[in-house]
């Protein structure tokens, strides 16, 4: 695959998590989910954007500025924690968890997308490839955090917080 086959790809796969994120905002009920899935929609927005300005750059020869593809969402996972951890409205509980699920999947999918793509590339692409995986790969932690705490699993940041056999 080339490497505007690959980015072609890859916003096939960033358009489907950016639709699956916007209809999130506009289905739960819940301030906390609803900022949540508005964030994630807008790194993918992002990514969006990125990719359709990478394929302009690739059909002109030009080089592509890695400096213009960032996430907003690292700082998320960090900022306050404790906050994701407060107890969600049984009553939205389905819906969030129904989204989350739908979310870890894509989220993965599109994770090892990029993995393979940039094990299978070689040149500048690489790069940019490494970077969406980094990206790519902390919004399926983040989504993990979100749905283990909303499942009530025991998890939290994939360690078990609670002893279920007690």
């Amino acid at each position: 695959m080339n490497s505007q086959d690959i980015f072609k790809s890859a916003l096939t796969y960033e358009k489907k998590i950016l639709a699956l994120y916007l209809s999130a905002v506009d289905t739960i009920d819940d301030d906390r989910g609803k900022a949540l899935f508005r964030a994630l929609a807008d790194d993918e927005k992002s990514h969006v954007d990125f990719l359709e300005y990478s394929l302009d750059i690739l059909a002109s020869d030009k080089a592509i500025d890695l400096e213009r593809l960032g996430s907003v969402l690292p700082s998320a996972l960090d900022d306050d924690i404790r906050g994701m951890k407060e107890k969600i409205p049984g009553q939205m509980l389905g819906d969030i968890k129904r989204v989350l699920n739908a979310a870890l999947a894509l989220e993965v999918e599109t994770s090892q997308f990029y993995q393979k793509a940039f094990e299978d590339s070689s040149g500048p692409i690489k790069a940019v490839l490494k970077k969406f995986h980094e990206i790519e790969q902390r919004h399926v932690d983040l989504v993990q955090i979100q749905l283990d705490y909303a499942t009530g699993n025991g998890y939290w940041f994939n360690f078990m917080e609670t002893d279920m056999e007690d």
